[in-house]
């Protein structure tokens, strides 16, 4: 990626036949009330699309090389529902790899911790 030419904010919505990274069926950390599919929805090509910024491609998420980049290393999400999505979202990709990703319940709880 090259900043100068490449806006990740302007694109389009491209075919991916690849596919998605995981489905409904192959990560865990998808809750019920998100599971699209098992909770009826009816059609699948959703999931064979991909964003494309004007003036560049993105490489597709590759889960050994950020498991290796994030070794030993913290990373934190701070934010509301949409965030702790991306951090399902990830965990689901990462899962791929490896089965012993997990997020204890506690840093959800945390997350989800309101002020009085």
């Amino acid at each position: 990626l090259t900043a100068e030419k490449c806006d990740l904010f302007a694109g389009e919505w491209v075919p991916d036949p690849s596919g998605p990274n995981y489905t409904n069926r192959s990560c865990l950390h998808i809750q019920e009330h998100q599971n699209c599919m098992r909770n009826g929805r009816p059609d699948s090509g959703y999931l064979y699309w991909r964003w494309k910024p004007s003036g560049c491609d993105l490489p597709k998420f590759n889960p050994r090389k950020f498991l290796k980049l994030m070794r030993n290393k913290s990373l934190a999400f701070i934010g509301d529902s949409i965030s702790r999505n991306h951090v399902q979202s990830l965990l689901c990709i990462l899962s791929q790899v490896n089965q012993q990703v997990q997020l204890p319940e506690l840093v959800f709880l945390l997350f989800n911790r309101q002020t009085q």
